[in-house]
C-alpha cells in the first residue's frame, strides 16, 4: 500500500489518508489514524474484526435452509436416503462447516465468531428435528447435545477455513537482521 494510504478495516479497500469515511463501503476510518507496523499488521491478520449480528442471522438462516433441503427434502426425493441417528448428526456437521467457510469467504472482514454463534442457536431446531424423525436408530439426549456442540465446533473451524481460503491480505513481513558483533581491533 502506498505511503498515506488507509486500509479499510472493514472491506480493505484502500483509501487517501485524509478520508474520514471508507470510499468503497463507507465504514469510519477515525480509528485507523494510527499506522500499524508490518510486524503489527502480519500479527493481526487472523484476529477477527467486530462482531456484527447480521452475519449471526445470516448464519442462522443459511444453517437451517441447508438442513431443511438435507434432512428434511432430499429424503423425499431419495426414498432410500435416511439421516436419522448418527448419519444425520454427521450430516449437520459436515453443513456446518461448509457454511460457515462459505459464510467467511463471501463477507466482508473476518467473520469468526458469528457462524458459530448461528450454527449453536440453528443446532437446536436441528437436533430436535433429528431426534423429532427417529424410529430405528434412536440416540440419547446427550448424543445430540453432542452432535449440536461438534457442529458448532465445526462451523467455528470452517470460519477459519473460510478466511483462509479467501486469501491473506497481510503479507509475512521480511525477518529482522540481526546485529552482528564484529572482533575488536587492537
Amino acid at each position: 500500500m502506498a505511503a498515506g494510504q488507509l486500509e479499510c478495516h472493514v472491506c480493505g479497500a484502500s483509501n487517501p489518508g485524509s478520508a474520514d469515511r471508507c470510499v468503497s463501503c463507507g465504514a469510519r476510518l477515525s480509528e485507523l489514524a494510527t499506522e500499524l507496523t508490518d510486524e503489527e499488521l502480519y500479527a493481526r491478520r487472523h484476529q477477527p474484526d467486530e462482531f456484527a449480528i447480521r452475519w449471526v442471522f445470516i448464519s442462522f438462516g443459511l444453517f437451517l435452509v441447508a438442513a431443511a433441503l438435507a434432512l428434511g427434502l432430499l429424503p423425499m426425493v431419495i426414498p432410500s436416503y435416511d439421516p436419522q441417528g448418527f448419519p444425520g448428526i454427521v450430516i449437520t456437521i459436515v453443513l456446518w462447516f461448509v457454511g460457515a467457510a462459505a459464510i467467511n469467504y463471501v463477507s466482508p472482514g473476518k467473520r469468526f465468531l458469528e457462524p458459530p454463534v448461528g450454527g449453536l442457536l440453528a443446532a437446536i431446531p436441528t437436533m430436535a428435528f433429528l431426534s423429532r424423525i427417529a424410529d430405528v436408530y434412536q440416540l440419547s439426549s446427550g448424543a445430540y447435545v453432542l452432535g449440536a456442540l461438534m457442529a458448532t465446533m465445526m462451523a467455528l473451524m470452517g470460519a477459519f477455513v473460510g478466511n483462509l481460503l479467501r486469501g491473506d491480505r497481510a503479507q509475512k513481513p521480511p525477518p529482522k537482521k540481526k546485529a552482528t558483533r564484529r572482533p575488536k581491533m587492537v
